[in-house]
């Protein structure tokens, strides 16, 4: 029986790209004792910027051990973070591209392959499931435990639930980004067949959906809408605010006139006694993220799919 028989073919893959599995892990581990750790960072900066007193007393602390610890540094490294997991589909995408399926068409090792009682189908499912496998069990991790070491630092970060990069690292989304960019990958390998050029062209890819959709992301879900008459209320931080404005008496919405009626386009909106605004509350946080999360999978199995049929037309 040869040594890349199907069930021989599992653990050819992984010698093959136990570097890369080895780096995944230890980045992985590194990751999960940095958001542990930022926990607890967190929850000691809500504790150290409450109530305070000079001198201090009984029940509250001095006010000079409460700056200590500034909030600012808990935010920037939380925003850090999650820029950071934000971005991780585009290095599988990167590597997808260049050395799991490009650089094997184009060294020949992958025909190599199919001469040894392994069909192309066989060696490409292989080569897809086992890294999706490792991306949906990294990726899910980390996306806990940045949500777990999120909360409680949560009342003194700047950055709130529907910033880009905090959207993404929050929920599946990232975890659907981390399979668009695999399936994108193995098509541009098949297509293109060369390492380089694939690795750039699933780059590109990824980025650009990334893109579109940060565009397109307030339109997933129909978002709410706040009136106040008389005067202007506050929604808080947690809602993502898409537009404010002011209602006439005609009920005509003026859009640029909130802050100031003194302009020639705004002198309507000195008899206006409603203001509006357009907003996402918190509580649309789910149905968006489910939403993109499906929205992207659609395109990873598209992608997919379309990756066999070039499969099967060229490499049979």
């Amino acid at each position: 029986m040869s040594a890349l028989a199907p069930q021989g073919l599992t653990w050819t893959v992984l010698r093959v790209h136990h570097r890369a599995l080895l780096v995944s892990g230890a980045f992985l581990v590194l990751a999960a004792v940095a958001l542990i750790w930022l926990r607890s960072a967190g929850q000691e900066a809500v504790d150290r910027n409450g109530p305070c007193a000079s001198p201090p007393t009984p029940d509250l602390p001095d006010c000079a051990d409460v700056a200590l610890l500034p909030s600012s540094d808990v935010a920037g490294y939380v925003s850090l973070a999650s820029t950071v997991i934000a971005l991780l589909p585009l290095a599988v995408a990167l590597y997808a591209g260049a050395v799991l399926f490009g650089a094997e068409l184009e060294r020949g090792t992958a025909r190599v392959a199919w001469t040894q009682s392994v069909t192309p189908g066989r060696w490409f499912a292989t080569k897809l499931v086992l890294p999706a496998v490792v991306i949906t069990a990294g990726f899910s991790l980390l996306s806990l435990l940045y949500r777990w070491a999120r909360s409680a630092g949560a009342e003194v970060l700047g950055d709130q639930w529907h910033y880009a990069d905090v959207f993404v690292a929050m929920g599946p989304v990232v975890l659907a980004y981390g399979l668009l960019a695999l399936a994108v990958g193995a098509l541009a390998g098949l297509l293109v067949r060369r390492a380089l050029p694939a690795g750039g062209i699933a780059l590109a890819v990824t980025g650009l959906v990334m893109v579109l959709c940060e565009r397109w992301r307030s339109d997933l879900w129909p978002p709410a809408e706040q009136v106040w008459r008389n005067s202007r209320g506050e929604l808080g931080n947690s809602a993502w605010q898409l537009e404010n404005g002011l209602i006439t008496p005609t009920g005509r919405r003026l859009q640029d006139c909130v802050y100031t009626v003194t302009s020639p386009g705004c002198r309507e909106a000195r008899s206006a006694r409603q203001w509006y605004t357009v907003h996402h509350p918190s509580d649309h946080f789910w149905p968006l993220q489910l939403v993109e999360t499906g929205i992207l999978l659609a395109l990873a199995a598209l992608a997919t799919a379309i990756a066999f049929r070039v499969l099967r037309r060229h490499h049979a």
